[in-house]
């Protein structure tokens, strides 16, 4: 293993090459460290001579599906480092623009630095710069491990996003469903039979005392009533068996749910799922957002294990192929992590209010 250089050496290394005292080395090495994190920050690249080249990466938000779950993780800038230059040398701008060197006293510096670091280098020395990180041998390469307050500063506008994990359904309970869905086709219609059955039964018992008019007809009105009665019912069956229908999201007429800005979710319907965060500051902005490209999209909150989460969702569906067709219509990045939610029992949601 090779010798270790820390701070302290790098200060009276740099002191010689410079032939400066070590306390003007050490104020020239902080202040050249700081100018590479506010370099990083806004220019995002960083190549320096001697050393190599920094990079900052954007690693957007990620899906992963496992047996037992569907896990979101939020999106990252991560700092990645490489022995080879990328570009011009950026050690003379950043001395005369940050450490107000004159331009021969940035050269020079440049000079001092790069053979600092390109020594460390070649004998694969650890060097440490403050606010920056480390460079090392480790598992038997020269590589640079970032210090994590610069990793923190680098994801500043990510700090309030958390990975989400969501449980999948059980198969067990997947096969329950299933049985109670078939039980379901079969139950309703013989209900609506037996309902009509009845309807006409009664009106055929009560037809002698209600028909008291003059004319051997029957009352129009009582015939048309239940023809009325069963062409409602014939819908109502239709529209339980017809594949890819959007169902209704008419709010019901009682309390808080007369609101026009409210979804309707029926028990054992589908919707969609957009997103998922933690935060409800984070929801607020994505409900403006969805909703500024047209697109209608409400709140659901849920909790697991104790930590409340908030899901964006939208539209209201019969049956799962309805949802999965409705995902294909989406572009692209509203599409890429949604996923399908099967409702358990009854919800009403509010938008933006339901918060």
């Amino acid at each position: 293993m090779g010798a270790v250089m820390t701070n302290h050496d790098c200060v009276g290394e740099l002191a010689g090459l410079l032939d400066v005292e070590r306390q003007v080395a050490s104020s020239f090495l902080i202040d050249f460290s700081s100018a590479m994190v506010a370099e990083l920050l806004a220019v995002r690249k960083l190549s320096l001579k001697g050393l190599g080249s920094f990079t900052v990466t954007h690693h957007p938000a990620e899906k992963k599906n496992t047996a037992s779950a569907i896990i979101y993780t939020p999106p990252s800038d991560r700092l990645t480092f490489s022995r080879q230059l990328s570009g011009a040398d950026d050690t003379v701008r950043l001395a005369v623009t940050k450490l107000s060197m004159n331009p021969t006293d940035a050269e020079r510096f440049t000079g001092a630095l790069a053979s600092l670091f390109s020594g460390a280098a070649q004998q694969q020395r650890e060097i440490r710069l403050n606010g920056i990180g480390r460079f090392a041998l480790e598992q038997g390469l020269y590589s640079f491990v970032p210090e994590r307050s610069l990793e923190e500063l680098l994801n500043r506008e990510y700090q309030d996003l958390q990975e989400v994990v969501l449980p999948q359904l059980e198969p067990t309970q997947d096969k329950k469903e299933g049985k109670t869905g078939k039980k379901l086709r079969y139950i309703i219609p013989l209900s609506l039979f037996v309902l009509v059955a009845l309807l006409f039964g009664v009106f055929s018992v009560m037809k002698p005392k209600t028909i008291v008019s003059r004319s051997a007809e029957p009352q129009p009105v009582r015939i048309e009533r239940v023809a009325d009665h069963s062409e409602k019912l014939a819908a109502v069956v239709h529209r339980s068996t017809a594949p890819h229908r959007e169902l209704s999201v008419s709010p019901p007429s009682s309390g808080r749910e007369v609101a026009n800005d409210s979804l309707v979710l029926a028990q054992e319907s589908y919707t969609i799922v957009l997103v998922t965060f933690r935060k409800e500051e984070t929801i607020r902005k994505e409900v403006a957002r969805y909703r500024s490209e047209g697109i209608t999209v409400f709140v659901w909150p849920a909790y697991e294990k104790g930590i409340k989460y908030y899901r964006l969702v939208t539209g209201a569906f019969s049956d799962r192929n309805a949802a999965v067709e409705r995902i294909g219509q989406m572009a692209e990045k509203n599409a890429t992590n949604a996923y399908i939610q099967h409702v358990i029992k009854r919800v009403v949601l509010h938008g933006e209010k339901g918060l």
